[in-house]
């Protein structure tokens, strides 16, 4: 009998903890090499820009390519967008419309902007000294 009771509160014990919530981990923006971040983040941009071209998507209006590019969307400041542009800007490039919703939101912190020709406009992270 009290190897059965002993049973219940073991069990009872485990399923209480496994629904406590947990906080997450502190984030230390410090340990996260964004030079290489955006390095592997270009890379994405540039295969992305790639795979619309293939398909056949119209870039002439500068549509945002990803909200999502590259990072932890637990952590906006690790957050890549992927928004295509004009060299100079053209009044398309300033309508919400084709602009990325999550770096306008605050949900990522970082963007690179391509040309509808593919070339780097620019590629920017308040954690990188070289903006």
């Amino acid at each position: 009998m009290s190897r059965l009771i002993f049973s219940l509160l073991l069990a009872l014990v485990l399923i209480t903890a496994c629904g406590v919530a947990r906080p997450k981990p502190e984030f230390d923006l410090a340990k996260v090499n964004m030079g290489l971040e955006s390095g592997l983040a270009l890379n994405k941009a540039y295969d992305l820009y790639h795979q619309a071209i293939e398909n056949g998507q119209d870039l002439s209006d500068g549509p945002c390519l990803s909200n999502s590019l590259h990072g932890n969307p637990d952590h906006p400041q690790t957050m890549w967008v992927l928004d295509i542009a004009h060299n100079p800007r053209e009044p398309a490039d300033n309508q919400p419309v084709n602009q990325c919703q999550a770096y306008r939101e605050g949900l990522a912190e970082n963007f690179i902007e391509l040309d509808p020709a593919g070339q780097l406009i620019r590629l920017y992270s308040p954690s990188l000294s070289n903006n």
